[in-house]
């Protein structure tokens, strides 16, 4: 970049040729000498601006000195991509060095190579460089190669709007402009910030590993070693001293980075919080990079009033005029049957839902259950129609369907209650996957760390406080908590019809901040590693799912194996 510094030295030795650029001159070198995949938006770019010299030119010195500075500012290239910042280069010392005789054509080409740069600033900042059409296919192949039905509704970006760049370069805007296009502003704001802090951090020595947990009483070489790094990461206070002594503040601190990634907090030192403990610092920046790439298919910013579902987090927040008011834990769907990662709009609710089967689930899991718990139906409150006349079923009526492509003939409907998989209520929000967020009688999977065991919908742990919500404020004052209640205690179902849908959007990040702390976790379905070797200069045309996972999901009960949506 030495001579992108040197620019702001000399340039006014430039300003002085600027006269001898035509528009002839610019139309000659967008011919002749602009060699890139974007020349179609160069070219459109000096169309809009009558072919006149963009940056070059006294007139020029304050957006092109923007447009110098934005190519290197992370803000807008976190990735220090070489978005023609080389040939820039070039072509100054080229100026620097070169006659007089050839200056107004080499001050053309850097004007054009600077266009060139701007273009693909911009690109990157809105559209990225992730092939997203290729994730989607990578996403939707899980299941021929993996039995996954897996899905991500999501839309590659094009290049923004051209009138409005030639508006920005005409304005010399430039910076407000490259702002303007910051997808998921705060979120993406956040992870630069999140970038900044690890970028500046050295390089880490590997933590040995041994057979040893190291806990509280500890007295080993090891102990410094890990002090050193939870200081480096900032959960083990700079101004405690770095000695062997695997005291409390060192157990707190472990506790601390424990929480961060989501692993069992205990406070010792064990093998699995070594191996956590080593990532790498380039590792690191890759995982909040790609956090970064994944706004690109996102606004601006998301609506005020919505509700947000971050898988990896196995979290839900509801958001009201911008700002978060309830938190709570989801359980989501398992590794061979994800969530689908989707923005849609809660319609209505439900209160004491029925659950009707889905053909798919009486197919994968209904007729196993039955063939081993012959009265399971009965149990569980379970009624068999043929059209719209219930009737009594045998089991093995159902066999011949188990692993065909007919539609099972039959609907089975869970009526209201304390069993009912649904619980006391659901929000409907149609979709092309039978999905919806809903109550659930199985609690105890809210304690779990990996929450991962639906068949695809959500479960909530705060079902009521969310109605309650939605209630207050999408039917217009017809129902209050009371009425909601008095409801419930019928056992009698009640559909409940919104004045104002309210939007859900279901999200996959991976990197998250919480009262100053950042969090990693787990990238439980894979898709960040998709989405890498779906990226300029890293793409690889298939996706293997690995053999072995780096996490431990405890083992299903009983109750978790059976049918549920």
């Amino acid at each position: 970049m030495k001579y992108i510094v040197l620019f702001f030295l000399i340039f006014s030795s430039y300003f002085a040729n600027a006269q001898n650029i035509d528009s002839n001159l610019i139309r000659y070198t967008l011919s002749n000498s602009l060699k890139s995949k974007e020349s179609i938006l160069v070219n459109n770019l000096y169309s809009n601006m009558g072919y006149s010299p963009i940056w070059i030119g006294e007139q020029n010195q304050h957006k092109t000195k923007e447009l110098l500075l934005a190519l290197k500012n992370p803000l807008f290239n976190y990735k220090e991509k070489d978005l023609g910042q080389k040939e820039i280069e070039r072509l100054m010392f080229m100026i620097d060095n070169g006659t007089e005789e050839n200056k107004a054509e080499l001050l053309a080409r850097l004007d054009v190579a600077l266009s060139d740069s701007f273009v693909k600033l911009v690109k990157f900042i809105y559209v990225g460089d992730v092939d997203w059409n290729m994730v989607k296919d990578k996403i939707s192949s899980l299941k021929q190669s993996d039995g996954t039905n897996a899905s991500w509704e999501m839309q590659q970006k094009e290049f923004p709007n051209q009138n409005a760049l030639a508006d920005a370069v005409a304005q010399g805007k430039i910076e407000d402009y490259l702002v303007s296009l910051i997808p998921l502003e705060d979120k993406y704001r956040t992870f630069i910030n999140i970038y900044d802090k690890y970028r500046k951090l050295k390089p880490f020595n590997e933590i040995p590993y041994s057979y040893d947990d190291l806990q509280l009483g500890s007295n080993s070489p090891r102990v410094m070693l890990v002090k050193k790094r939870l200081q480096d990461l900032g959960d083990y206070p700079s101004h405690l001293p770095l000695d062997n002594n695997f005291d409390n503040s060192l157990r707190e601190a472990v506790l601390n980075f424990q929480k961060r990634f989501n692993l069992e907090e205990t406070g010792i030192f064990d093998r699995v919080t070594n191996y956590y403990l080593n990532t790498t610092l380039s590792t690191y920046l890759k995982i909040i990079a790609t956090n970064l790439d994944k706004t690109k298919i996102y606004p601006k910013k998301l609506n005020e009033q919505r509700i947000e579902i971050n898988i990896p987090s196995y979290s839900l927040t509801y958001y009201e005029n911008g700002k978060s008011s309830l938190n709570t834990k989801v359980v989501l769907g398992r590794i061979d049957r994800p969530t689908p990662i989707m923005n849609e709009n809660i319609e209505y609710m439900v209160l004491n839902p029925t659950w009707t089967v889905t053909d798919n689930l009486i197919k994968k899991d209904l007729i196993g259950v039955l063939r081993e718990e012959p009265n399971y139906l009965k149990e569980h409150n379970i009624r068999v129609f043929a059209g719209n006349d219930e009737i009594e079923l045998e089991p093995n009526q159902l066999d011949e369907y188990e692993n065909s492509s007919a539609k099972v003939p039959y609907r089975f409907v869970q009526d209201p209650g304390s069993k009912n998989v649904l619980g006391q209520v659901k929000f409907a929000f149609p979709n092309n996957h039978d999905v919806f967020l809903h109550d659930t009688d199985n609690k105890d999977l809210f304690n779990r760390r990996y929450r991962v065991y639906s068949s695809g919908c959500i479960r909530t742990q705060k079902p009521l406080e969310i109605a309650k919500i939605l209630l207050e404020t999408r039917t217009a004052g017809k129902y209050n908590k009371n009425k909601m209640q008095e409801i419930l205690d019928s056992n009698k179902t009640a559909t409940i019809k919104f004045d104002k849908s309210v939007p859900i959007n279901i999200l996959y990040f991976t990197v998250s901040k919480n009262k100053d702390k950042v969090h990693f976790d787990y990238d439980i379905y894979m898709y960040d590693q998709i989405i890498q070797e779906s990226s300029e200069g890293n793409k690889k045309p298939y996706f293997e799912i690995p053999k072995q996972r780096m996490i431990k999901i405890e083992k299903k009960t009983e109750k978790d194996e059976e049918p549920a949506p």
